[in-house]
């Protein structure tokens, strides 16, 4: 009999501790106001309780969230900790707007989470959907038509002068230059050509720069956040000068989109695609990698630009090869 009060009473604490688990993390939007005029902004605040010690993938926004709703301004992700609580509650606020009329929705927004950086288990999460009602200008169809109002002459602005007075300038000065070219003799005017400032390669201001960090050990900075920003800097701006993939302007996806179709092996596209969802996590999820982790990131970026460096080498040797 002990033995069964026993597994009932483990069997109830595993329920309770599931129980409690499963509500650790709440993510929801809301607006305050339900009907707005066609055009005119409104506030949409996102909200995501959640242990502080989990990692948060949150959405990036672009120009629209649907076909009805426009996104004119992102505000930034604020992180706050709840008193007496092992959670933190993370907001954000999003300026929207519509220009359709009649009833439109505000979609579903996504955020996906894990307990760890490294855990390979992610969680999605969802906002539901937000019904608006737009509406137009009102126009009161009870008042009469007003009369149309005939051509009102006015008198002659600086505005109309203006044009004709910049004519009589120029020909004037034309005048000028004919009368001043007749009677003095013509100068010879030295041509300067301006010097074309050297291109560097790209793969000298790569090493250059990682030379500069590795000489600094900048991965034992606690501004990490800069670490990251500045180390995967690098990597995109050799991107762009060695291969002419815009990297700079390429969120982490498009980057590796671009950097797959250069058919590099499959262990030099890994070490870069690591440290750039490590640098994500970092600047949007406000994760804390270790030193060691910043410095094995400093490692696979050095290691990615030789690499790629070689794998170049031998596409322009083919090339020349080829030409022959």
């Amino acid at each position: 009999m002990k033995k069964l009060h026993f597994i009932l009473l483990f069997c109830m604490m595993a329920f309770i501790s599931f129980h409690c688990d499963a509500q650790m993390v709440f993510f929801n939007g809301r607006s305050t106001v339900d009907t707005i005029m066609v055009g005119q902004p409104f506030d949409y605040q996102l909200s995501l309780t959640i242990p502080k010690d989990y990692f948060v993938d949150w959405q990036q926004f672009g120009d629209t969230l649907n076909n009805a709703i426009d996104v004119i301004e992102v505000g930034e992700v604020k992180t706050k900790e709840l008193n007496n609580s092992d959670n933190v509650i993370m907001t954000q606020n999003l300026k929207l707007t519509s220009f359709d009329t009649g009833y439109v929705y505000v979609p579903e927004i996504k955020i996906s989470y894990s307990k760890s950086l490294k855990d390979s288990i992610r969680y999605t999460l969802r906002t539901n959907e937000k019904e608006l009602y737009v509406t137009t200008i009102a126009v009161d169809t009870t008042q009469a038509f007003k009369p149309i109002k005939g051509v009102i002459k006015q008198g002659v602005t600086g505005k109309e002068v203006l044009p004709w007075a910049l004519i009589v300038i120029v020909l004037g000065g034309i005048a000028y230059l004919i009368y001043y070219l007749k009677t003095h003799k013509k100068v010879k005017e030295e041509i300067v050509e301006e010097k074309k400032k050297p291109v560097i390669p790209a793969i000298i201001t790569a090493r250059a720069k990682l030379a500069e960090m590795k000489n600094n050990e900048l991965w034992n900075s606690t501004q990490t956040k800069d670490y990251y920003t500045d180390l995967t800097d690098i990597a995109r701006e050799y991107l762009e000068g060695q291969f002419d993939i815009d990297a700079v302007e390429m969120t982490t996806d498009e980057i590796m989109s671009a950097v797959n179709e250069l058919n590099l092996n499959s262990v030099t596209k890994a070490k870069l695609q690591d440290t750039l969802t490590t640098a994500d996590f970092v600047k949007f999820a406000k994760a804390n990698p270790t030193a060691e982790q910043n410095k094995q990131s400093f490692s696979d970026i050095n290691n990615f630009v030789e690499d790629s460096y070689v794998y170049f080498q031998e596409e322009e040797k083919k090339k020349e090869e080829e030409s022959r």
